[in-house]
């Protein structure tokens, strides 16, 4: 009967996937390290479910979580049976997606016939067949790099009967270096063996063409040159391992461009019958399916260090949303909405909320220069920083000078951010310090759009410099509307900009209206804009309703 695989498919929130086979019952799954299947993310619970085997199948259990296991968007109570195609979800929407999957194993079927077919009838093209399936059943498995390059090794030696055999990989642009060498039967050898030909390792990573060859041990000379075939001769087998320049969109070899030489697999034997006797097919075949094995298995060792990465950034911008309120504050003179959307997984945009004494309420907005993580790394620092000093409600001018030279003096010269923090009372009044950000703007209860100009620095770029403080005034439902440059200059498929004057046309037509209303309005008016394009910068939006709700 022919086995069955079941697998998990895993999808993350960056679209990266993913396939884990469940190699044994029970198959837990959640955020501890001790999983079975590691899922990185807070709001999935340590032990969150399981997957257990009985006489007809496998079944899902919940594991006493947190936010519910799911399957096909139904809750599971106790256990639920999985069959293939199930779509499994931990309780949170937007973080991994899982499906559950059975498919039959076509290889080890393959190979049983092969070996019964073998004993049958001992034909040589079976017997390279079955080695080349069992290579690909290593493959399938998806093994460590020095496991693959061993079973690639020991497959050569058996398929052409060799006494020992000696892989040379290129790393880079530099030599070729011996990284594994093994004997007949699977035997370990040191890789430090020196008695091979240099001359035949040479010559075929130059030219690029395998050779056959009988050489003399004790001279190097090949039969050839001597026209003698001494008892201390031994046969060689050398195969280039190259990887071939493949068109994308013909799907043909490209003509005259030379293969890069990925390594040099080395055979050789003093038996000359078994060398002389091997056919060019099959030598060109383990130069094929050798060289596939190699490419795969490094592009399988990048996958996972990309993956690894891609974890890494999943956690950081975890991390970084927890540094954002978790409630923003609820008052009896305003109410406050905001959102921001990073480009990258991470990104230098933030906003925070501050309560002050006196019952005054302090609303900051940063946009660090650059995208990604160093924008991210910058703004934590930023973030940290001001809410610390400005917890103590000093002057705002004093309050700028401190972080400023902090910034200065810790972050590298061509980093800087651009920063808004206002602070807003009872009776309306509202104190700011623009640092070069975006002019925050009033939309009047009664029409009308104020901008609230200032002139200062970005902070970060000049040590020891003036910052200047400027007050309004706002009255029952006004808004306060302040937003990074993300928005003004997302850009549509043709590189168009949103603009100044788009948004203002927009904001003209909200007097009146709630700060979540305003605020989803403008991403609206954005994604309709952008169309297809690509979000080009980091977005955030915070809006301030003044009066009570």
């Amino acid at each position: 009967m022919p086995s069955m695989l079941p697998h998990i498919t895993v999808r993350d929130a960056f679209g990266n996937q993913r396939e884990i086979e469940i190699s044994r019952t029970p198959f837990t799954l959640g955020r501890q390290g001790d999983n079975d299947l590691v899922l990185l993310d807070t709001r999935i619970s340590r032990r969150h479910a399981r997957i257990v085997r009985d006489s007809e199948g496998y079944l899902l259990e919940d594991a006493g979580s947190r936010h519910g296991t799911f399957v096909n968007g139904e809750k599971v109570t106790e256990s639920r049976r999985l069959k293939s195609g199930d779509q499994i979800s931990l309780g949170v929407t937007d973080s991994y997606a899982l499906a559950f999957g059975v498919e039959e194993a076509v290889l080890p079927g393959l190979l049983e016939e092969f070996e019964k077919a073998s004993e049958q009838n001992p034909a040589p093209q079976l017997h390279h067949l079955g080695l080349l399936l069992q290579m690909a059943q290593m493959m399938l498995r998806a093994p460590a790099l020095e496991e693959v390059l061993t079973a690639l090794v020991d497959s050569a030696v058996q398929l052409t009967n060799s006494e020992r055999g000696l892989l040379f990989l290129k790393e880079g642009q530099g030599e070729l270096e011996l990284r594994l060498a093994r004997g007949k039967g699977g035997i370990y050898l040191s890789p430090e063996v020196s008695d091979f030909s240099r001359t035949v390792v040479k010559r075929v990573a130059a030219s690029g063409q395998e050779e056959v060859v009988l050489e003399d041990e004790s001279s190097g000379r090949t039969a050839m040159q001597t026209g003698i075939i001494r008892t201390g001769t031994r046969g060689i087998v050398a195969v280039p391992l190259q990887k071939l320049h493949m068109a994308d969109a013909a799907g043909e070899t490209f003509v005259g461009k030379t293969p890069d030489l990925l390594g040099l697999l080395y055979l050789d034997t003093r038996s000359q019958a078994a060398v002389t006797g091997l056919d060019r097919q099959v030598r060109q075949t383990s130069a094929v399916e050798g060289s596939t094995v190699i490419e795969n298995a490094r592009l399988f060792r990048l996958a996972r260090n990309q993956e690894r990465i891609q974890h890494e950034m999943f956690l950081a911008r975890n991390i970084q949303q927890g540094l954002l309120p978790r409630e923003l504050p609820r008052s009896d003179y305003f109410q406050v909405f905001s959102i921001t959307t990073p480009t990258e997984a991470v990104g230098g945009d933030y906003y925070d909320v501050m309560e002050l004494p006196d019952g005054r309420s302090g609303f900051a907005l940063a946009d660090v220069s650059g995208k990604g993580l160093p924008a991210a790394l910058m703004a934590a620092s930023l973030q940290g920083a001001f809410g610390a000093v400005a917890a103590g409600a000093p002057d705002l001018g004093e309050l700028f000078r401190r972080v400023n030279d902090y910034l200065c003096d810790r972050t590298p010269p061509e980093m800087f951010a651009t920063l808004l923090y206002g602070v807003l009372d009872r009776q309306g009044g509202f104190e700011f310090v623009n640092a070069g950000h975006i002019p925050p703007l009033i939309v009047r209860a009664q029409g009308g759009v104020d901008h609230l100009e200032s002139s200062n620095f970005p902070v970060g770029l000049f040590p020891h410099v003036e910052f200047t403080a400027n007050r309004a005034q706002v009255h029952p439902g006004d808004l306060i509307v302040t937003t990074s440059d993300g928005v003004t200059e997302a850009r549509d498929v043709l590189g168009g900009l949103f603009g100044d004057a788009r948004l203002l046309s927009l904001l003209q037509a909200c007097s009146g209206q709630t700060a979540d209303e305003v605020v989803r309005k403008i991403l609206a008016s954005i994604r309709e804009f952008v169309g297809t394009a690509p979000q080009s910068d980091d977005l955030t939006v915070t809006i301030v309703r003044f009066g009570p709700a």
